[in-house]
């Protein structure tokens, strides 16, 4: 494994999912850690598994509870952060809901929360602590979505919320080279996390259908991932076989690629009767 004993990662949803998981990974290679999220009590239990793996002797965990869609609370509590831990050289912008419904089923507040934390929160964080990464240079990851790249039945509130992430994160590259800064986008496919099992309780079975009878990935394989794609340097980070084949598919045959949607989309509603 790459030593990371010299760097410093804030990962905002970091109490659990693939956020939790690119700590693990992170903490095991020796980097200091902070997590953002905003529950307390889950980012405390999440400090206390990841000190059990740290690498060292020295603390190298520590957290802090904001909500990245409130912009106050974003300008007020990180950049003390950096004064006390130091600025990050890889930024991780990992907080994120799902909701999956047919669209005159997705409550306007469902929707506006989507924005508000997978888009907003990501501008939010980038804005605080990308100047303060300047000098150093670094690294920021920001995680959208399969469902980020190729409109999903049932995914049209969430799929806003991570094109929009996707779009982000392709201007901004361009425009933080200069200062040494290299922007990265993960896109990891249906993921074994909390948010999956809520996201399920709602999901039209038309969804249930395109996502067929593959299982979905674990966190501990996505983070896996994208540690890979980070030292690579790759812009778009596919974790899975299947995920980079519709990425591939979406870009050279779309037109094929919906018709294949649409069918499956067809078959489930013939099913449903």
């Amino acid at each position: 494994m790459k030593d990371y004993s010299t760097k410093i990662a804030y990962i905002t949803g970091g109490s659990s999912g693939i956020g939790l998981s690119l700590a693990r990974e992170l903490v095991r290679r020796g980097a200091k850690v902070i997590l953002i999220a905003r529950n307390r009590h889950r980012l405390e239990h999440a400090c206390n598994e990841l000190e059990s793996v740290t690498s060292s002797g020295h603390r190298n965990v520590s957290i802090v509870s904001l909500d990245v869609s409130n912009i106050d609370q974003v300008r007020e509590m990180l950049p003390k952060t950096v004064e006390l831990s130091g600025a990050p050289d890889i930024l991780v912008n990992s907080a994120g809901i799902a909701y999956s419904n047919y669209f005159e089923r997705i409550p306007y507040e469902k929707f506006i929360d989507m924005i508000n934390i997978n888009l907003i929160g990501t501008w939010n964080a980038i804005t605080v602590l990308e100047p303060l990464m300047r000098n150093k240079g670094g690294s920021i990851v920001n995680v959208s979505s399969i469902a980020g790249f190729i409109g999903t039945f049932g995914y049209t509130a969430y799929s806003a919320s991570k094109f929009g992430v996707i779009g982000l994160s392709e201007a901004l590259r361009g425009e933080l080279k200069r200062y040494g800064i290299r922007v990265l986008v993960l896109c990891p496919p249906d993921t074994d996390t909390p948010q999956l099992v809520e996201e399920n309780k709602t999901k039209p079975a038309e969804t249930k259908a395109l996502s067929g009878k593959s299982k979905p990935m674990s966190s501990e394989a996505v983070a896996k991932a994208c540690i890979r794609g980070l030292e690579k340097g790759k812009f778009m980070i596919i974790p899975g076989s299947s995920g980079k084949m519709i990425y591939l598919a979406k870009r050279l045959f779309p037109s094929p690629l919906n018709w294949i949607m649409d069918r499956e989309v067809q078959r489930a509603q013939r099913d449903l009767g």
